[in-house]
């Protein structure tokens, strides 16, 4: 769950990308913003696909640590959802549930085509 102001936040409430929740971290510079959106997104490319290789080898504990590396990332952007996706990746990767990450990795890269959407046409 993600918190803010105190207020727990609902799945629904959870948007696919916050711009309060950056502009809260660094200010409000469009330029920075913008950098670090983009090297979000090609690091979550990269990544997404470390996490897909990871499956293929059935390696879970570097599936969970690949995926806590890129949700850090993900909720300083303010791409809500995807954190938590990735936070359920990281969940279903600690009990080895391979049928469960599969899924969890196309919603992963579904949320991240949205993500990018929104960026692309700010």
């Amino acid at each position: 769950m993600f918190y803010r102001s105190g207020i727990k936040m609902t799945d629904s409430e959870k948007q696919i990308l916050n711009k309060n929740i950056i502009k809260d971290l660094i200010g409000d510079d469009a330029e920075l913003i913008r950098k670090f959106e983009i090297e979000f997104l090609q690091q979550a490319k990269e990544s997404i696909g470390k996490i897909v290789a990871m499956f293929n080898q059935n390696d879970f504990a570097a599936i969970k640590e690949e995926a806590h590396y890129i949700k850090t990332s993900a909720k300083a952007i303010g791409a809500e959802q995807t954190a938590d996706l990735l936070q359920t990746l990281e969940d279903n990767a600690l009990n080895n549930d391979k049928a469960t990450c599969k899924q969890q990795i196309i919603l992963i890269n579904q949320s991240l085509k949205l993500v990018y959407g929104a960026i692309m046409n700010e």
